[in-house]
C-alpha cells in the first residue's frame, strides 16, 4: 500500500502543500491547497515572525484537509553554503561519519551549528607529482546554519506536524524536473526559480546538480515595489498593476484599450517604464550566473566536454509575468520554458486545482519524489 506524504513549500508570499501518495518512482497527487502569508512572516529564505507562520500552517491544514501530518520541508536560503568539494574517499558508511571533521575547515559557521548534506558527483583518481593516484570523491557540499532550519521545523511541529525531512530547494527542483527513469538526457540545463524576493538557480546534467545560487533581494516584489514606489500606491494596488501591464506587447488590455490611438513609446502602458528596467534586473542577474557557471564552474567539473546550458525552466509565481520568459531567451539565446511536473506527477481529475496550482506543485513534488526513489 502506497504511504503518504506533503511536501510543504514555505515561501515569502505564501505556504503551499500537496499530499502525494508514494509509489516506486511515481507520485500520485491527492490534495492541494494554498494559503497567502502577511508580509514581513518570512523574508529571503528565513522565518521572521515563527508565531504568524504557525497559524498559517494550521488553516493550511484546517483547509486542505490533508490525510497526513508528516511532511517533507524545502529551504531556499542565500546563507546556505553549496560548494564542490574533492575528499578522501572511504566506504560510503564512514564517508558520511567523517564528513564533518573532512570539512570544518571549509565552513563560514561552526561545524556544530551547521547541518551538512551532500551530493555525490563521482569517484576520481587523482595524480600528484611523486605520488600514487589516490581515490578522491567528488561531493557537492550543503551545508546551513541549524539555527535557521529549526526555525522553520519549530514552527511546522507547533502546528502539529512532523517534519520528515528537510531538503535545499534547488535539488528539490531537479528531482520535480527528471524525467522517468530511462528517459535522462546529458544535456545541461538551468531551472530559475521566481520566488518573491529570492532567484533561485540551479543547474544540473541528467538530474545531477553541477551549480547552485541563490539570490536573495530581487524577485517578483522587486517588480511590484517599484511600481509601488513611483505611483505612490499600495502594495495590493501595485501588484495587480504588475500582473496587468507585464512588458511591452503582453499587456491585458480591454477591447476600448486595443482600438484605441497607439502609443508612441513604444509601451502599452506608462507602468512599464517602471516594470521593464525592473524586470531587466533580474534577466541580468540570471545571465550573469549562467555566465559565471560556463566560465569558471561549468569547465571544471568531472570532465564535461561542454559547460553550455542548453535550456532552461523557468518556475514561481513571478515568471508567470507576461513576456518574462520570452525576454529571457532573447538574452540568453536558449529556449525558455516552464517547469511542469505533470508529465511524471499524475494529477488525477477528481482533485481540483485552480488557476496557477500546476505550477505551484513543482517544489512540494520535488520535495516528495525523492521520497518514492
Amino acid at each position: 500500500m502506497a504511504r503518504t506524504l506533503v511536501g510543504l513549500d514555505i515561501g515569502t508570499s505564501g505556504v503551499r502543500a500537496a499530499e502525494f501518495a508514494l509509489h516506486r518512482h511515481k507520485v500520485t497527487l491527492r490534495k492541494f491547497a494554498a494559503v497567502p502569508l502577511s508580509q514581513g512572516v518570512v523574508r529571503a529564505g528565513s522565518v521572521v515572525d515563527a508565531d504568524a507562520l504557525t497559524e498559517a500552517l494550521k488553516t493550511l491544514w484546517s483547509r486542505g484537509k490533508f490525510g497526513t501530518k508528516s511532511v517533507a520541508l524545502g529551504i531556499a536560503n542565500a546563507g546556505v553554503l553549496v560548494r564542490q568539494m574533492d575528499l578522501d574517499w572511504m566506504p560510503p558508511a564512514d564517508f558520511g561519519k567523517a564528513l564533518r571533521y573532512q570539512v570544518e575547515d571549509a565552513l563560514p559557521i561552526p561545524v556544530d551549528d551547521a547541518n551538512l548534506d551532500y551530493h555525490l558527483l563521482e569517484e576520481v583518481e587523482v595524480e600528484t607529482e611523486g605520488q600514487a593516484p589516490r581515490k578522491v570523491a567528488r561531493i557537492l557540499l550543503v551545508a546551513a546554519a541549524r539555527e535557521m532550519v529549526d526555525a522553520f521545523v519549530e514552527a511546522t511541529d507547533r502546528a502539529g506536524l512532523r517534519t520528515v525531512s528537510v531538503d535545499l530547494l534547488p535539488f528539490a527542483l531537479i528531482r520535480a524536473r527528471t524525467p522517468e527513469r530511462g528517459e535522462d538526457t546529458d544535456e545541461v540545463e538551468a531551472i530559475v526559480d521566481l520566488g518573491a524576493d529570492t532567484v533561485t538557480v540551479v543547474i544540473h546534467r541528467g538530474g545531477a546538480p553541477r551549480y547552485v545560487r541563490m539570490i536573495p533581494g530581487i524577485g517578483g516584489e522587486t517588480v511590484t515595489q517599484a511600481v509601488q514606489q513611483r505611483y505612490d500606491w499600495t502594495w495590493e494596488d501595485a501588484e495587480r498593476t504588475k500582473v496587468y501591464v507585464g512588458l511591452p506587447g503582453h499587456a491585458r488590455l480591454e477591447p476600448a484599450q486595443e482600438s484605441a490611438a497607439p502609443r508612441t513609446d513604444g509601451l502599452d502602458h506608462p507602468a512599464q517604464q517602471v516594470v521593464v528596467p525592473a524586470v531587466q534586473t533580474l534577466v541580468d542577474e540570471i545571465s550573469t550566473t549562467l555566465d559565471y557557471y560556463r566560465s569558471s564552474t561549468g569547465a571544471d567539473v568531472v570532465g564535461e566536454s561542454s559547460s553550455e546550458v542548453q535550456r532552461v525552466l523557468l518556475t514561481g509565481a513571478a515568471s508567470r509575468l507576461g513576456g518574462f520568459p520570452e525576454l529571457l531567451a532573447e538574452r540568453l539565446g536558449v529556449p525558455v520554458e516552464p517547469l511542469s511536473v505533470t508529465g511524471h506527477v499524475r494529477t488525477p481529475r477528481r482533485v481540483k486545482l485552480a488557476d496557477g496550482d500546476t505550477e505551484s506543485l513543482v517544489v512540494p513534488a520535488g520535495l516528495c519524489v525523492g521520497a518514492a526513489r
